[in-house]
């Protein structure tokens, strides 16, 4: 998406290590090269297609560079993946970061919720098997 505007010579970019990765992504969003930054992001995210931590920062670079379209999908698919992992509390603030940009958007934070809820009954059913006491 964001290759057309990047000069052929960084596209031909020769495979890095992750580590290396984050390195140029630290250099590039310090000097302001936004577009390297998001190449870069892309990049990380085809290594890790499963960490929503990448979607997440590369959707608020793209909401703080004016691409609000392109940032909430970034923050969908970041809110899917931190659901996904188990971590409710960042995918439900995620969901509502998108209802911040788009009101339209809440069928995201539904939809996360009822995975946590489905999580949380699941858990539940096992503790009571388990004859475990529930605190709540």
């Amino acid at each position: 998406m964001w290759k057309q505007l990047i000069p052929d010579n960084r596209r031909r970019r020769r495979e890095s290590t992750t580590t290396d990765l984050r390195a140029q992504l630290n250099g590039a969003l310090e000097a302001g090269r936004m577009i390297e930054a998001l190449e870069i992001y892309e990049l990380l995210e085809k290594r890790a297609p499963d960490e929503p931590r990448l979607s997440h920062r590369k959707g608020d670079l793209l909401r703080r560079i004016g691409h609000e379209a392109e940032a909430l999908r970034a923050y969908e698919r970041a809110a899917y993946l931190y659901s996904a992992r188990g971590f409710d509390a960042r995918a439900a603030a995620t969901a509502r970061l998108m209802l911040a940009i788009d009101p339209s958007k809440g069928d995201v934070l539904e939809r996360v919720n009822r995975v946590a809820e489905r999580r949380l009954d699941r858990q539940r059913r096992v503790e009571t098997q388990l004859g475990v006491r529930h605190s709540d």
